[in-house]
C-alpha cells in the first residue's frame, strides 16, 4: 500500500500508525515521490495488533511515498491487503539536540551542508569529484573503492590522512538510505577533522554520531550503517565498536552520554 505525503522540504517526523489482524513482518519504506531511489527509511518490524513507526526526517523533499506492506507478501494495493491497515500518518516536529553539537563551527556547518546535499542526491549522481560550495571539502565518487593494486575494497567510504579527501563507493551508496549515507560521511569527516587520534575508529564513530544524532537523524539507520560495514568484516574489534556505538546512542537519548 502506497500513501503520498506532502513534506514540503521540512524537517519533521512521520508517525505511521499500523494495525495488523495477525502477526506479520511489516515493512515501512519512505522515499522521494519524484526520485524513488532517494530513500529515507527502509525497515521492518514484526507486528501483531497496533504499533506506531516514527520516521525522523532532517531532510525531506516536496512529497514522499510511504509504502506499508507485509514483507513476505509484497506491496499490495489497499483493496487487496486484508491483514494490514494504516490508521494514520501524522507529521510531527523533529526533536534535535543541537545543544550537544557545535554545528556553528564553520568546519562542521559547511561539511554538514555538503554531506546532506550529496547524501540526498547520491543515487542520481554520476561518478566524478564533487567539491563543497565553500571549496573546503572534496568527495571523490567512485564506481567502487579499490586498493593501489586494483583490488576492490568492500567499504562504503574512506578518507585520506594527508589531505582529507573522501572517497565514496557508488556501488554501496546506491543501496543505502539517505541517513545511512550521512552516518558514513560524518564518520569519515570525524577521522580527519575532529579526532585527536586520526586512526582511532571508535573516536571517529562517536564524534560522527554526535553530529548525526544531534541533527535528529533516525537511530535505526545509524545502527544499520555500521552493521553493514561490520558484517563484511566481523572482527572482535568491530564487535567491540558496535557495543560502544549501541551504548552511546542509548545514553545520548537518555541524556547521560560521556565522550572520551
Amino acid at each position: 500500500m502506497n500513501y503520498k505525503v506532502r513534506t514540503n522540504y521540512q524537517q519533521l517526523t512521520l508517525a505511521i500508525t499500523v494495525e495488523t489482524r495477525s502477526r506479520c513482518k511489516v515493512r515501512i519504506k519512505v522515499y522521494d515521490a519524484r526520485k524513488p531511489k532517494t530513500v529515507f527509511t527502509d525497515r521492518y518490524k514484526t507486528v501483531q495488533g497496533l504499533t506506531k513507526f516514527f520516521v525522523r526526517m532532517p531532510l525531506s523533499p516536496e512529497e514522499v511515498i510511504v509504502s506499508v506492506y507485509d514483507d513476505n507478501r509484497g506491496n499490495l494495493k489497499t483493496a487487496q491487503e486484508k491483514n494490514i491497515r494504516v490508521l494514520n500518518i501524522e507529521k510531527l516536529g523533529l526533536e534535535k539536540r543541537m545543544d550537544e553539537v557545535d554545528i556553528n563551527s564553520y568546519s562542521v556547518m559547511t561539511f554538514v551542508d555538503f554531506a546532506q546535499k550529496f547524501s540526498f542526491n547520491a543515487s542520481y549522481l554520476r561518478p566524478t569529484t564533487y567539491i563543497s560550495d565553500a571549496l573546503n571539502y572534496k568527495i571523490e565518487y567512485l564506481p567502487q573503492i579499490v586498493s593501489d593494486s586494483g583490488k576492490v575494497i568492500p567499504t562504503p567510504a574512506r578518507i585520506s590522512k594527508s589531505n582529507g579527501r573522501i572517497q565514496v563507493s557508488k556501488e554501496m551508496f546506491d543501496t543505502y538510505t539517505v541517513p545511512m549515507r550521512m552516518a558514513i560521511l560524518l564518520h569519515e569527516f570525524a577521522h580527519f577533522y575532529l579526532n585527536e587520534n586520526i586512526d582511532d575508529e571508535i573516536e571517529a564513530d562517536l564524534n560522527g554520531l554526535l553530529i548525526y544524532l544531534g541533527l535528529g537523524y533516525p537511530r535505526i539507520e545509524g545502527y544499520q550503517a555500521f552493521l553493514d560495514v561490520f558484517q563484511v568484516n566481523p572482527t572482535e574489534a568491530n564487535k567491540n565498536r558496535y557495543e560502544v556505538i549501541n551504548n552511546f546512542i542509548r545514553d545520548f537519548d537518555k541524556k547521560k552520554f560521556v565522550m572520551f
